[in-house]
């Protein structure tokens, strides 16, 4: 029975299938049983004994075949029968025919099996009374060894039978067992080793094995069977005795029976045999079970020499059970690998040193000992009234010595014992030969229904088709053809070459992994593969299938993507079909490689890959697609293309045909590339190849429009959450999913099923109108069969993860991760924001779901099951998903406990944000641990929370730091996380809010707000909702908004720059820059921090008045302080560089002659623009004075016009200018001489005649002593004499004020206009 066991909320369905398996069970009630099949002829010497020659003996067997069976391919096993290669009752037991009871017994169980059985008679004949051990082994050798030979023949004659007799018994001759029991045993274990004549007698190392060697009485040694004499081991040559040996003549030994053909087989089960040498045994030799008493005093069960039943005279020495297993176990490679390596249980592993093939009996014993030490055989029983009779007519005591032996001997004993060795032997023999799966052993459950086997083969990167991708127009490029490819999967094991095909259509939003904003979109999606086995294991052909890619998303308008989105969908559908045809034409033509049925088959499709099969299923043709049921165009799927007119989205010249079964190319004018390439339209012998199928689920999808669907239409299972936030439910506007931009109206299943439930014969009549089971009436499908509303994580009627429309699904995080890191996307924490509780154990669930309720209608729309009576409730556990009606047998587990005993608590971590949360587990156990991370955490590392700021009234405090997925550290509460997560989740201590109340809401929440940190992942549960915050450079942040637009975000203190990011505070440096350095001193108290406090004049006369000062300052006159200046201004209290200097030139010309005059000239006047005109002052010196401010000056004196040449250190070195350096003072500059940086040479004798006081060296010049007087002609004392006038000149009638030029009585301003009014003019005589 197979038990699968689902957990639904708080309690367990486990669905069984009260079905059997070919191979495993008796699946057939009867059997016919034909006798007496001669299968050979060959030399018997049963007459030698008698004193006659040898004698052809026809060999026979009888066939044992299942009653009824329409199979005509079946597994072969021969059966070999005991008896001590005797005849029965002459070897001492009832037992030594082809009818023995146990031979019957076990051939007819294996017919009802469903296997074709022969019970196989062979030769006899040996003497087990001669006198010496060497000729009893001499004989015995000789028996077993015509009894190889027979075993072989059996074996050629069934593969003959095949080959050139049209296969009357329907055998696979690629599947033959031998069971061999007693006397069988010895042949069967020595056909299964002996690999040549040579193998017989030589042992491994080629030297011979001397107990199959004799003495014939002349000193030599000769094997004692010899090739030539007895045929080889096969029987395919004819064997002679030499003349002499039973007359004169030679005598016929062995003769040749249907050479041509192989005498292999695949299997070997001994049931009380032993082997005549362990160097029989080569690794590589086929598998075996061996069923042997350890007790056996006749055949020893390790080695030891064999005693004759009805002498106990010793034979040879042999091996038993025990030493050819231990053999084998210790090859390399063990012989029995293809069980003992395989997933079924070994209920002897205790008491066979875990040699699985090894089935100790421990018959009748008691305290380690058998109480029936002469019982080897408890499976063999007979009619003692007809033994007795025997003895009566014979004077023997066959029977009263049998019952001595096994005195427990009955059918009651043997059947007990006939039940184990076939448990035992009948799955490992299925496994050897092929016909059985490690599933099918551990299930047992119906094919296509339940997983009857163990595992699949998958073949890879199958190319199925060619056709063009738009991709590289995408980028820029020409369309391009590209291969479509497939993994195909199938049953491991399988031997059906007439299989039901489903092609597998993965999700992806038409876009390549990752670039869809997805972890998925592949046909190795974890879910992909998850359902394609799954479907195999139950005996399907599953194709994952890989389809065209190529839209763009983000097109500008709605209607532009429409358009792409439905070319892209066409593009699905005509991929979808070329895959059918894939099939068909590899079963028609190909020679069917991949073993499936043409004319079952059913596609699968996953959320993008749902709306390719909805239409696929709906579509008849072109027109179909884009006018109604009544003929009128559907216009979301025209468009125009700017000329004002209506086409389609789809042309079927340019686009191909929905099936893409002919070549089609975009106009010139847009390029005449190639769009579709015909694929697979005909067969070789030039038929057309279908494009229908059977059946269609659809996980996840939507259809395209409704006007798709018609009556007659294939059957349809939908699974669709109704709160699907991108595929309706009903019938709604389709949202592209990365960027929530609306396309296309489309149906979802609920208004699908609305649709073909209105029709006058539902297209789902074939399951829902036959009495199925349907548990989705329960989740309100409104009794539509084949609608399942998937109602995952909903409370109150309510999603608790709204944006999780397919929880079937899941990914690694790891990878997705890593690809993040590498692209600086954030998809990973995206996708587990939106599915909180994605992982392995959810999808199991869904997956589990999905395939118990598709199965049945599967199987029963594509006519591969069989309905009737059974257990119609699905919480028993023997639930039949294929009962049409309840027949009363249902039986359910023990509270508490599923079908299996197993308990149903399921200790381990059931908090989702815990790092090691386990979705299988039903009862939190405590173990849960919310850090196993490397972010930092405990009191040394402070952390930020906060909601963003945009789109709320508080949208400036963001500072502009929120662009590009920035925040505003400064508006956020601050804590920190202490503990190790392991006492409960992580949760924020110590929360502060710096901004004084304006996040105090926020204080509470994150106070109480459990949270995990596992890896770089940073989990929430936010009341009830869990969040994954996705990082980005060094902040988390949710992906969804959590209030209104706000978006919750958290950082680590270290993720900001230290500086103030307070504009009112002192330091402030920028408003994304964490507050740390902000200065808020406020000295004084006046409530100005001192930063913003500003000292300054609040004279409004002052040079410096500030009207912003806050505090009293200095307060600023501007002008020229230094007294000695000019313009010195007494009310200036701070100097402005205004001060302005008399500056004397003075230039001794005394050493020129003058052109009448001298001037000044240099960069303080324009350098002559105009010059200034110096006045003589006597002596030859030349003088002016200029009002300068401070500063460097250059300069050069001139004569009558021409510029002074002039070098040395008073100049610059350049242009020969002269160097004025003006500090804060008037000043008289040397009277140097003209042309030159020193002073005139002179008389330097004040006292003498031509003194000059601005003579610089004495050059003895000095005249006469000094007169002095006046000299002053014009004055009354005028002296001649005199030579310096020593101011004592009288001018008669001058006034007694002679500086009142005006005569006002005073010398005042006027008198120095009229005498600067005058200046430099001459005096008129």
């Amino acid at each position: 029975m197979k038990q699968t066991c689902l957990l639904l909320a708080a309690f367990a369905i486990c669905l069984t299938a009260g079905a059997q398996t070919r191979y495993l069970d008796e699946v057939f009630s009867d059997v016919t049983v034909t006798s007496d099949i001669q299968y050979g002829t060959n030399i018997t010497v049963i007459t030698a004994l008698q004193g006659q020659p040898p004698a052809p003996q026809p060999l026979v067997l009888d066939l044992y075949e299942p009653a009824g069976d329409t199979e005509t391919d079946r597994p072969l096993l021969l059966y070999f029968h005991t008896g001590n290669f005797l005849p029965i009752y002459v070897n001492g037991s009832p037992q030594g025919t082809k009818t023995d009871s146990t031979a019957v017994e076990i051939c007819t169980r294996y017919a009802k099996m469903g296997y074709v059985v022969a019970s196989v008679d062979y030769r006899l004949g040996w003497n087990p009374t001669a006198a010496t051990q060497s000729e009893r082994t001499l004989q015995l050798i000789q028996a077993a060894y015509r009894g190889v030979q027979d075993s072989r023949t059996a074996v050629r004659f069934f593969r003959k039978s095949v080959a050139e007799d049209n296969d009357p018994y329907g055998i696979d001759t690629g599947k033959i067992g031998m069971i061999g029991e007693g006397t069988g045993g010895y042949i069967t274990l020595a056909a299964a080793g002996i690999s040549d004549y040579n193998d017989i007698i030589f042992d491994d190392m080629g030297a011979p094995i001397s107990k199959f060697f004799y003495d014939p009485g002349d000193g030599s040694s000769i094997p004692m069977v010899v090739e030539a004499i007895h045929g080889d081991p096969e029987a395919i040559t004819d064997g002679y005795a030499p003349a002499g040996i039973f007359g004169p003549d030679p005598v016929q030994l062995c003769i040749a029976n249907h050479t041509g053909y192989s005498s292999d087989f695949d299997f070997q089960m001994n049931l009380g045999g032993a082997l005549g040498d362990l160097n029989w045994l080569d690794e590589g030799d086929i598998p075996m079970v061996s069923v042997q008493c350890p007790h056996d005093p006749y055949a020893p069960y390790e080695t030891a020499v064999l005693i004759v039943p009805t002498t106990n005279e010793p034979v040879v020495e042999v091996s038993g059970a025990y030493d050819v297993h231990e053999e084998i176990n210790g090859y390399a490679t063990n012989n029995n690998a293809v069980f003992a390596d395989a997933d079924i249980e070994d209920p002897h592993a205790a008491v066979n040193n875990g040699w699985d093939g090894l089935f100790p009996v421990f018959n009748s014993y008691v305290d380690g000992a058998p109480t029936e030490p002469f019982d080897s055989s408890p499976w063999q029983w007979f009619n003692e009234d007809v033994v007795a009779a025997v003895d009566a007519n014979n004077g023997t005591n066959i029977l009263a010595t049998q019952l001595t032996l096994n005195p427990t001997m009955g059918e009651a004993e043997a059947m007990f014992w006939i039940d184990q060795i076939m448990d035992y032997n009948t799955p490992r023999m299925g496994l050897a030969l092929g016909t059985l799966t490690e599933g099918q052993i551990n299930s047992q459950g119906v094919r296509y229904i339940d997983e009857v086997f163990a595992e699949v083969e998958v073949t890879e990167g199958v190319v199925y088709g060619n056709n063009v991708t738009v991709i590289p127009a995408l980028q820029g490029m020409p369309p391009a053809p590209e291969d479509l490819l497939c993994d195909i999967y199938e049953p491991a094991g399988d031997t059906q070459t007439d299989r039901p095909l489903i092609l597998y259509f993965h999700t992806g939003n038409f876009l390549p992994q990752y670039v869809n904003g997805s972890a998925v979109g592949n046909r190795d999606d974890s879910c992909a593969v998850a359902i394609c086995t799954e479907f195999a294991k139950k005996g399907y052909v599953v194709a994952s299938i890989d389809y065209r890619l190529g839209w763009n998303p983000t097109a500008a308008t709605q209607s532009e993507r429409t358009l792409q989105l439905i070319q892209a969908a066409y593009r699905g559908v005509q991929d979808s079909r070329t895959a059918v045809r894939f099939f068909r034409k590899s079963a028609q033509d190909d020679g069917n490689p991949y073993g499936i049925s043409g004319n079952k088959v059913a596609m699968f499709g996953e959320g993008t890959g749902g709306y390719i099969t909805l239409a696929s299923a709906g579509i008849s043709s072109y027109n179909d697609i884009i006018f109604d049921d009544m003929g009128a165009p559907i216009t979301k799927f025209f468009y125009d293309p700017g000329d004002g007119s209506s086409i389609p989205m789809v042309v079927e010249s340019i686009h191909g045909n929905p099936d893409a079964t002919n070549d089609a190319f975009a106009p010139a004018s847009a390029g005449g590339f190639q769009l579709c390439i015909a694929n697979h339209v005909n067969y070789a012998n030039g038929d057309p190849i279908s494009s229908d199928f059977d059946f269609q689920m659809n996980l996840g999808g939507a259809l395209g429009d409704l006007n798709w669907l018609d009556e007659g239409d294939v059957p349809t299972v939908s699974f669709q959450g109704p709160h699907d936030q991108f595929a309706p439910y009903t019938t709604g506007v389709l949202i592209v999913p990365t960027t929530n931009e609306p396309v296309v109206e489309v149906s979802g299943a609920y208004d699908i099923h609305s649709e073909i439930n209105g029709y006058t014969n539902n297209n789902n009549a074939v399951f829902a109108e036959i009495g199925l089971p349907d548990p989705a009436v329960a989740y309100g499908n409104q009794g539509w069969d084949g609608l399942f509303p998937v109602l995952n994580n909903y409370v109150d009627g309510a999603p608790t993860e709204p944006f999780d429309g397919a929880p079937w699904q899941w990914w690694d995080v790891a990878t997705t991760e890593f690809v993040d890191g590498l692209n600086g996307t954030n998809i990973a924490a995206t996708q587990l924001t939106l599915n909180p509780t994605m992982g392995p154990a959810e999808a199991a669930f869904w997956i589990d779901e999905i395939a118990a309720y598709t199965a049945p209608r599967l199987a029963v729309s594509i006519g591969v099951a069989e309905l009737g009576p059974g257990c119609t409730d699905d919480t028993a556990c023997n639930y039949s998903a294929l009962a049409t009606t309840d027949d009363g047998s249902c039986e359910y587990a023990d509270e508490g406990f599923d079908c299996d005993g197993n308990s149903l608590v399921v200790p381990g971590c059931t908090d989702v944000i815990a790092c090691n949360y386990d979705g299988f587990a039903t009862e939190d156990d405590g173990s849960c641990d919310y850090m196993e991370t490397t972010l930092p955490t405990g009191a040394e590392n402070v952390w930020l929370v906060g909601l963003t700021l945009t789109g709320t009234p508080n949208e400036a405090l963001a500072g502009g730091c929120e662009a590009d997925g920035g925040v505003n550290p400064n508006v956020a509460v601050n804590g920190v996380f202490l503990g190790d997560g392991t006492g409960g989740p992580l949760v924020m201590s110590n929360v502060t809010d710096p901004t004084g109340g304006l996040l105090s809401d926020l204080v509470t929440l994150a106070s109480a707000t459990p949270v995990g940190m596992c890896g770089g992942q940073f989990t929430v549960n936010l009341l009830g909702n869990v969040l994954t915050l996705a990082e980005q450079n060094g902040v988390w942040r949710t992906i969804v908004p959590v209030l209104g637009p706000q978006y919750l975000w958290a950082a680590p203190l270290s993720s900001f720059t230290p500086g103030c990011g307070d504009p009112t505070a002192c330091g402030f440096t920028s408003p994304c820059d964490i507050s740390l350095l902000c200065d808020y001193t406020d000295t004084d108290g006046d409530g100005l921090l001192d930063c913003q406090e500003v000292p300054g004049c609040d004279d409004p006369t002052a040079d410096n008045y500030n009207p912003d000062a806050t505090d009293p300052g200095p307060c600023n006159f501007n002008g020229c302080i230094n007294p000695e200046a000019v313009n010195y201004d007494s009310a200036a209290n701070t100097d402005d560089g205004s001060c302005q200097f008399e500056i004397v030139f003075r230039v001794n010309a005394s050493n020129i002659d003058v052109a009448g005059f001298i001037d000044i000239a240099g960069s303080f006047n324009g350098w002559g623009d105009p010059a200034t005109e110096m006045t003589e002052m006597g002596y030859g010196v030349w003088q002016a004075t200029l009002i300068l401010g401070v500063g460097s000056y250059e300069f050069k004196y001139r004569n009558g016009g021409t510029w002074e040449e002039i070098s040395g250190s008073c100049t610059d070195g350049g242009y020969s200018n002269r160097q004025l350096s003006v500090v804060d003072s008037p000043m008289i500059l040397d009277a140097v001489c003209y042309g030159e940086c020193d002073l005139c040479a002179g008389c330097t004798d004040p006292f003498s005649a031509g003194y000059s006081p601005f003579a610089g060296e004495d050059d003895g010049s000095c005249g006469g002593a000094v007169v002095p007087g006046c000299t002053y002609a014009d004055a009354d004392n005028y002296n001649a004499a005199a030579t310096v006038d020593d101011g004592s000149c009288e001018i008669s009638g001058t006034s007694a004020c002679p500086t009142d030029l005006d005569g006002d009585g005073a010398t005042a301003v006027g008198d120095l206009l009229l005498l600067l009014g005058s200046f430099g003019q001459p005096c008129s005589n």
